[in-house]
């Protein structure tokens, strides 16, 4: 069957919410607490088969992560050129560069304060915080651009599972 990257991350997610239901509802019925002298209840809890459902579950998303790495490796974002994964690569780098920017920008290009002794101190900024700022919004204009590539490529590229 043929889906795209998007419908394949779809699956993933529901597969690991499954996993944690699994877990939540192992971790509910895996212990029965009774009184002396009376009857324990079964909680129909089976080790064995609890182990079974999750391995499977774990094994389905291993599989679709997988076919999603080999994609991530070959298939290309345009018009950037790179592939997915150099994309979301490059999308994490220019987070953070933005980031770094935007602290940047956001201080004065001048300051000055009064020292504890009374002297009056500068304090100035070696860049152009103006120019940070058209920085910031270059790069916030540039990381969307990418989002919405990679975004395009994961919905109108197909992989087999």
């Amino acid at each position: 069957m043929k889906i795209c990257h998007t419908h394949a991350m779809k699956m993933i997610k529901e597969l690991e919410e499954q996993k944690r239901l699994l877990i939540e509802k192992e971790d509910e019925n895996c212990i029965v607490s009774y009184k002396e002298g009376e009857e324990r209840l079964l909680s129909g809890y089976d080790y064995d088969k609890m182990r079974e459902e999750i391995r499977s579950v774990d094994g389905r998303v291993r599989s679709l992560r997988a076919v999603l790495a080999k994609a991530n490796c070959t298939v290309t974002v345009e018009p950037f050129g790179i592939t997915i994964g150099e994309a979301l690569v490059m999308l994490a780098q220019l987070q953070a560069e933005r980031g770094q920017i935007e602290s940047l920008a956001g201080r004065k290009q001048v300051s000055r304060r009064i020292t504890s002794n009374g002297v009056v101190e500068y304090s100035e900024c070696v860049y152009d915080v103006s120019r940070a700022a058209g920085d910031v919004k270059a790069l916030r204009e540039k990381i969307a651009e990418l989002q919405m590539a990679i975004d395009r490529a994961n919905l109108t590229n197909y992989v087999e599972i």
